[in-house]
């Protein structure tokens, strides 16, 4: 079986979630999947406390615009990541996993969240947490795997040679 059917019925069943731009609604460029925890973090209401509901409100922010088509910066190297990468490739780069990397507020250490392609221009994201309770990202790179696995069983992320074939607008750094 490929990723499309299991994808779809994992949508049907609501362990996974296809994530509606706030702006665009459905009609976007790109496609964001979603985990039920990632949902939940980046829906309204945000959180009362200021300073989170701001750092949730940059991550529904950057989902959104990778949904809307907006331009990508990716770190293809993932021992070599400019702070300007929005995305970057993880450890083991053979799994096909990436880190989306949320940035903003400056003030913050940003949060991460992991996931992988099931076609051009499609991302699924499984695993999220504040940057600063990464203790080892190696560990986090395992969990998304496990989760990947338990969703999609052998099924892995999809995969091709050039950034091309994975985003449109990506700009590699």
């Amino acid at each position: 079986m490929s990723i499309g059917p299991i994808l779809r019925r994992l949508l049907d069943e609501e362990r996974l979630f296809e994530l509606p731009s706030l702006f665009t609604g459905y009609e976007t460029a790109r496609t964001m999947i979603v985990s039920p925890d990632i949902l939940r973090a980046v829906s309204l209401p945000f959180p009362a406390d200021r300073k989170r509901a701001e750092r949730l409100g940059e991550f529904r922010r950057w989902l959104d615009s990778f949904s809307e088509g907006g331009q990508i910066t990716v770190a293809e190297d993932p021992r070599e990541k400019p702070p300007l990468a929005m995305m970057a490739r993880v450890e083991p780069v053979a799994a096909g996993f990436f880190s989306i990397r949320v940035t903003d507020p400056e003030y913050t250490p940003g949060i991460r969240s992991l996931g992988g392609f099931s076609k051009k221009d499609e991302f699924i994201a499984l695993t999220w947490d504040l940057r600063e309770n990464i203790e080892l990202f190696d560990d986090e790179v395992a969990i998304v795997q496990t989760a990947w696995t338990g969703l999609f069983g052998n099924e892995t992320p999809y995969s091709g040679e050039h950034l091309d074939d994975y985003l449109s607008n990506a700009v590699p750094v």
